[in-house]
């Protein structure tokens, strides 16, 4: 099983995501390497990214920020969770419940409080999966006029569900294979 590393990135590590945002901005429809470059500024400038590392290499990014983007940023006590990539060989993996978790943990040792994270309304997997720790609130369209919901609630029931998810995912046993 592979053990994925997380951190906050620093300003160090900007080349090495914008790199990382190239090579799924047509899923994420970023038109080009100016735009990814205008959203890592505004998001270094309003929050943060968490890396995701198998070993060195980046295999997935959470970009964030200290309150709403509606709201100009002021409510700082809610962390609005931008946009998040995973590099194809890392889908269907753990490495995005795992960073999640590591992020959730992180804004509250910061004292934050909520948690907004927004899927595209045609994404039936991602809108299941934040409805299981966060209520809907409402729908809208992104700057590039993709439908999304978003959801929003406590980080600390968000960490309850998806820790006691995570403990009963390691605690059901590997099925053996069928002959």
């Amino acid at each position: 099983m592979t053990s994925y590393n997380f951190k906050l990135c620093s300003e160090n590590d900007t080349a090495t995501i914008i790199d990382f945002l190239m090579t799924v901005k047509d899923e994420l429809y970023l038109p080009d390497r100016a735009a990814i470059e205008a959203m890592m500024t505004l998001i270094c400038e309003q929050g943060g990214v968490v890396g995701a590392y198998d070993g060195e290499t980046l295999c997935g990014m959470m970009g964030f920020f200290y309150g709403e983007p509606t709201h100009d940023y002021d409510n700082k006590e809610i962390v609005f969770l931008y946009v998040a990539a995973i590099a194809d060989e890392y889908r269907l993996s753990r490495v995005f419940h795992k960073g999640l978790l590591f992020a959730l943990r992180q804004f509250k040792q910061m004292g934050k409080s909520e948690i907004r994270l927004q899927a595209e309304a045609a994404n039936p997997y991602t809108n299941k999966l934040y409805a299981r720790f966060a209520n809907y609130l409402y729908a809208s369209k992104t700057l590039r006029g993709v439908p999304v919901n978003t959801y929003g609630g406590s980080i600390t029931t968000a960490l309850s569900c998806l820790a006691r998810r995570s403990r009963k995912s390691q605690s059901v046993p590997a099925r053996a294979p069928a002959f």
